[in-house]
């Protein structure tokens, strides 16, 4: 006995679904927001699904953009009281980097094999 119970996706809101898709990046996230609201104002007159997704994309980019703005004020005030900077350098500063106090990374020196004479 087959099920009738199947999602019908042509009835689903086209920009939830964006708005999910771009909130699941942290680049996106302000796209989420937008695409988000855009979304749940037409849901509100059409018949179509995609609320949760709308709501969904909604959380994410809010989140993305809280994550943001977090990020870039734990970046100032380290570097206002520490003189550091939360950049690419820092974050694979670690066991085994050769870093100095500055975050400089002397040039790598590999070694040249000699050849080997064939007899």
């Amino acid at each position: 006995m087959a099920e009738s119970n199947k999602y019908d996706f042509t009835k689903l809101n086209t920009l939830a679904v964006v708005s999910l898709a771009s909130g699941l990046t942290l680049l996106g996230s302000v796209s989420a927001v937008i695409t988000g609201h855009i979304a749940l104002a037409q849901l509100k007159d059409s018949k179509e699904n995609g609320r949760g997704f709308a709501i969904a994309g909604l959380v994410l980019g809010y989140a993305g953009i809280a994550f943001g703005i977090l990020f870039a004020i734990l970046n100032v005030v380290l570097e206002s009281r520490h003189g550091m900077r939360i950049d690419n350098d820092m974050l694979h500063r670690g066991p085994g980097n050769n870093f100095d106090d500055n975050g400089f990374v002397p040039p790598m020196v590999t070694p040249t094999a000699t050849p080997v004479p064939n007899n």
